[in-house]
């Protein structure tokens, strides 16, 4: 049913945790499903130098919370404002349409974060 990224992504998350001192913290729900997510973020020369999400959810949540984590680490913030949607799905060989509300609550979740950075790192 799941993809093996997907399932790599639940069974060996690099990116799941809280982070001292973030620069920003952000967290949303899904009053839909009950998912609860957040990321934290630091940032050094430009850069995301550290994500990390905590998730209460589905399979599909986690997955999602520890791909997009991994593809916006190291990245400028406005590089990872313009993660979407197929690039999260891809990072994780698909979900299936019931699942794919988890993609768009970590990418909600992420873009909250992000615009609490300080106005001068947000290039």
């Amino acid at each position: 049913m799941y993809s093996p990224e997907v399932l790599a992504a639940l069974t060996s998350p690099r990116h799941a945790g809280t982070l001292d001192h973030p620069a920003a913290v952000a967290r949303r729900d899904n009053p839909a499903c009950g998912d609860v997510m957040q990321f934290a973020l630091t940032i050094a020369a430009g850069r995301l130098a550290a994500v990390r999400f905590l998730v209460q959810g589905c399979v599909p949540a986690i997955a999602c919370g520890e791909a997009l984590a991994a593809l916006a680490e190291g990245k400028t913030p406005a590089e990872a404002r313009a993660l979407t949607r197929a690039d999260l799905l891809r990072a994780l060989g698909g979900l299936p349409a019931p699942s794919r509300h988890a993609a768009a609550l970590a990418l909600e979740t992420l873009a909250a974060a992000l615009a609490q950075l300080p106005p001068d790192s947000a290039r």
